[in-house]
This record gives C-alpha cells, structure tokens and sequence, in this order.
C-alpha cells in the first residue's frame, strides 16, 4: 500500500482473477478480510436469432476465442458427474 493508500493487485493476481482495467470492482471486509471481485455486470436477457442471451446494459469489449474456450473449459462437467457413473 502507498502512502496514499492506494493497492496495486500483481499482475499475476490480475490475470487469475480476469480483472481487467478498467473493470468496477466491488471491495469488502468480511471476518476481518478483504474481499476483491469484479462487479456485477447490469445486464438483461434478450432473445436475439431465436437464442436467450445475456446483453450488457454498458458496452463491453467482446471476448475474444482464447477467452471463451477458457471460461468453457472450466465450466464444462466432466461426463462421469452428468452421468452419475463412470466414464
């Protein structure tokens, strides 16, 4: 912390996190921790080309492929837990 007392988040931290510049943060002291999290976007559901998708109240860059295949990966349940067996 600066004599200011501004935090700079590392690089690293950044990246894992996904923070962007830029992006509203939402910061809070819970059990005597600092909580850090990027904040809820305001969005809406729309039907847009016959699919239910989420639309940004604020404009936003688009993700670029790298991106989505990331956040896909990590959301993605393996077959054995859909499945409730093996494989």
């Amino acid at each position: 912390m600066d004599t200011a007392g501004r935090l700079v988040l590392p690089k690293a931290v950044r990246e894992r996190a996904r923070i962007q510049p830029g992006v509203p943060l939402d910061v809070r002291v819970v059990d005597g921790r600092i909580e850090i999290e990027s904040a809820a976007a305001n969005v809406t559901v729309e039907l847009r080309g016959g699919f239910w998708v989420a639309a940004s109240a604020a404009s936003v860059p688009a993700l670029t492929q790298a991106q989505a295949d990331e956040v896909t990966d990590e959301l993605r349940v393996p077959a054995a837990d859909v499945s409730g067996g093996e494989g």
